[in-house]
């Protein structure tokens, strides 16, 4: 035992789940060549390959899928010990922690809680993952990620669920290329030519409640995520259906403009899990406490993100 770094069981849990070594090395906030020496020792105090390169990315031997859930589990003990008593010290300490996000949470959340960890936790990083409802929960119990935030309902008795507000939805257009009121009607839905985002062909709250009341709106473009949305709204009479949080992002980053929709599509609520398991680490209570207080939606003052609000 002596002789055994147990760094090395992070650099193992790491490509267990990354699959990749340039993957493995963000995930740890490492260089490649610092992850790819960390595998050569771990092959060499295992006596064996452990991962084998292949087209398909690492893939694990027989013997690394025997050790994988042990080491979880040990690296599980170790760190809800050493984090019982408190030792998270964000001023000083160069933690790594990686947020799981659906729903595009990751526009409004990732830049003010970067803003605070530059202030107050200078040496820590965060790794923002968009995952989609479907994985989300995988992903938690894997350990894949530290704590999620989700505006989908996921929900297991294993997970503390917060609740961080809620949102409503926003039509967002550009100026240069359409003139719209600031209420949008149904019909006016209707006539519009519409960008979707991927996930929401299976998980649109907002089309469900269409259909359900004979409204069919015209799809013209399908994106992978919402950062491709301002250069596709480059087209005459093209919208996007998108959460406020989202409009209002896109209102002081990309000059589009938003339009205020008929109060018939709920206010689906956003909210935070953790593994109860991990409810001991001081170092993501501290990340998750400082989420509650950043909240969600955009506040009056961005320059003081303590002052933003928690629920739209």
């Amino acid at each position: 035992m002596s002789r055994i770094d147990l760094n090395l069981t992070h650099v193992f849990l790491a490509l267990w789940h990354e699959r990749s070594v340039s993957r493995a090395a963000t995930r740890l906030a490492l260089t490649q060549p610092a992850v790819s020496s960390a595998l050569k020792r771990l092959r060499q105090t295992c006596g064996d390959e452990l991962f084998i390169r292949t087209r398909h990315g690492m893939q694990p031997t027989v013997h690394a899928i025997e050790i994988a859930e042990t080491l979880e589990l040990t690296a599980e003990t170790l760190r809800s010990t050493l984090s019982a008593r408190g030792t998270f010290n964000p001023a000083s300490s160069p933690r790594s922690f990686i947020i799981g996000t659906d729903g595009g949470l990751d526009y409004t959340v990732g830049p003010r809680l970067a803003s605070r960890l530059a202030a107050d936790a200078p040496d820590t990083t965060v790794t923002f993952r968009t995952l989609s409802p479907a994985t989300l929960d995988g992903a938690l119990e894997r350990r894949e990620i530290d704590l999620a935030l989700t505006v989908g309902g996921v929900t297991r008795p294993d997970y503390l669920s917060t609740s961080l507000g809620s949102f409503r939805f926003s039509c967002v257009w550009n100026p240069d290329y359409c003139s719209l009121p600031d209420f949008l009607d149904l019909p006016t839905i209707e006539k519009c030519r519409h960008v979707l985002i991927e996930t929401a062909l299976r998980h649109s709250t907002f089309d469900h409640r269409l259909r359900d009341m004979g409204v069919n709106r015209t799809i013209r473009n399908v994106v992978p995520s919402f950062g491709h949305l301002p250069a596709f709204l480059r087209q005459p009479d093209t919208v996007a259906i998108v959460p406020d949080y989202i409009a209002d992002f896109f209102r002081k980053t990309a000059g589009l403009t938003s339009s205020r929709l008929p109060d018939i599509f709920g206010t689906p609520g956003v909210r935070m899990l953790l593994p109860r398991k991990s409810s001991r680490d001081s170092g993501i209570k501290w990340l998750g406490d400082l989420i509650m207080e950043i909240g969600v939606t955009s506040g009056p003052d961005d320059a003081n993100p303590a002052a933003t609000q928690s629920g739209s």
